[in-house]
């Protein structure tokens, strides 16, 4: 392809393995397959691919591989100033999808590149975009795309990692670079919180049941409302798991069925457990959430089956709720078991099952280099219950009757046996301790055998420091 009216230089065939000079190494087989730049000065234009991946040059051969032609079509997209798509089939779909022989450009990436380039009736020849990122046409087959600047083309989020995950962004680095050349898109900023939210203290207690043997009624005004019995599924506070934990505005919220527990500064809140619905404009049929958390804006963001909910202090957004996959996650997935901002890297991170996601609030869209597997969190089990990051900077994963406390400096768990919940969390006594806490066996043999091989390694040490004290003696 020709451009009249700048000269540019674009490294189109770069081939490297782990770290090459970018910042942003590839991984080995599997997963991250190639990543290239968006237009603009320097790496602006680039695309390299992971030398280390088994390459087809032929789009219709039963080997195993990856079709280089589909990943360098995909990157030259990039390259060229396309952004991601959502429609399935396209091109900048950003999973791989592979490419049979006789290709066809779809009509969505075609409408792309008209957009920005003209069609060819119209225009033959077009100016390279400059730096600033390009905007991604409106196209009538209701594509969605989300701007990005570094995009890394990888495999279906089912495929489990073939080696351990790299260690998370150091929290002192520039939250700005993290992609490269990324403009200030984002004109304008969420709406924020009124300095006090509009919880009520406690939970309105419900009025007595009346019985009555009259038949006829005042038209407007009832004399007797008639009020439910009382139900009978409130959780035990001192024998329960939890569905979901968060920390909303500087208290902590657990959820279990349809009730909350509130958690002040003093401790658990009388008149609790209150019903959801009682704080929370969510439909009344709701017999569970999945996953709470309380994002940088302070707005405050439900996961429900397949579905999210965004809520501006106990008020529902409008356009709400929304599917999962708005979020860049993936159509197969039926819950987020957890969600937290991770105080080490101040970053939004969904787990489910056995794998985890980083998310982009910038962008409003999951990061391109995920999901990965949870073992990065070792000795964390997979299916948590729930997660947060409590006021003292401790994150803690929960599941069943059991927490962990993670240390987020040595990347495991502090303690490898789950702690009994009810005591610490719901001040219950000491000797509620239970016998039924999930402990999982195969994370167990992981962490023992860590501890096994440490303490090889120790008597190694203490063994040539003794044969070497009795050389000089």
């Amino acid at each position: 392809m020709n451009f009249l009216g700048r000269k540019c230089v674009l490294n189109l065939d770069d081939f490297s393995r782990g770290y090459h000079g970018d910042g942003y190494p590839f991984d080995g087989r599997g997963q991250i397959l190639a990543h290239a730049f968006f237009p603009g000065r320097d790496r602006g234009g680039d695309a390299h691919f992971d030398e280390e991946e088994i390459w087809l040059l032929d789009n219709d051969s039963n080997e195993e591989g990856t079709s280089l032609f589909a990943v360098a079509a995909h990157e030259f997209g990039h390259s060229l100033g396309l952004a991601h798509s959502s429609v399935r089939g396209a091109l900048m779909y950003p999973w791989y999808q592979g490419i049979s022989g006789n290709y066809e450009l779809p009509e969505d990436d075609r409408n792309g590149i008209q957009q920005m380039y003209g069609a060819p009736e119209d225009k033959l020849w077009a100016n390279l975009p400059d730096a600033r990122r390009p905007t991604r046409p409106t196209t009538t087959t209701t594509s969605t795309t989300t701007p990005r600047t570094r995009s890394p083309t990888r495999r279906p989020w089912k495929t489990r990692p073939t080696r351990p995950n790299t260690y998370p962004d150091d929290p002192s680095r520039d939250r700005t670079n993290h992609y490269p050349y990324k403009p200030n898109w984002r004109t304008e900023r969420p709406d924020y919180y009124p300095q006090r939210p509009e919880y009520p203290d406690r939970p309105r207690k419900p009025h007595r049941h009346h019985t009555t043997t009259t038949t006829t009624v005042t038209p407007h005004r009832p004399r007797h409302r008639w009020t439910p019995p009382p139900r009978n599924d409130i959780p035990d506070k001192c024998h329960t798991s939890y569905d979901a934990i968060s920390i909303i505005r500087r208290e902590v919220f657990i959820f279990k069925g349809r009730y909350l527990w509130r958690i002040g500064d003093h401790g658990l809140y009388e008149g609790y457990p209150a019903e959801i619905t009682r704080l929370f404009n969510l439909p009344e049929d709701i017999d569970h959430v999945d996953a709470v958390y309380e994002r940088q804006d302070k707005k405050i963001v439900f996961f429900i089956g397949k579905n999210y909910y965004v809520f501006n202090a106990n008020k529902l957004e409008p356009g709400y709720p929304r599917p999962l996959r708005t979020l860049g996650l993936p159509d197969e997935l039926e819950k987020i078991d957890g969600a937290m901002v991770w105080g080490h890297n101040s970053r939004t991170y969904f787990f489910s099952g056995t794998m985890y996601w980083r998310y982009d609030d910038s962008a409003n869209f999951i990061e391109l280099d995920y999901p990965r597997d949870m073992n990065m969190f070792a000795g964390v089990p997979y299916n948590i219950d729930a997660v947060f990051q409590w006021k003292n900077g401790k994150t803690y994963f929960f599941k069943g009757k059991g927490y962990w406390e993670f240390d987020d400096m040595r990347m495991r768990v502090a303690h490898e046996r789950p702690r009994p919940s009810a005591p610490f969390w719901m001040g219950c006594p000491p000797e509620m301790e239970t016998n039924d806490i999930d402990y999982p066996s195969h994370r167990a043999k992981v962490i023992q055998s860590s501890s096994s091989a440490s303490t090889i390694a120790l008597s190694i040490i203490i063994s040539s420091l003794f044969v070497l004290a009795i050389r000089i003696t």
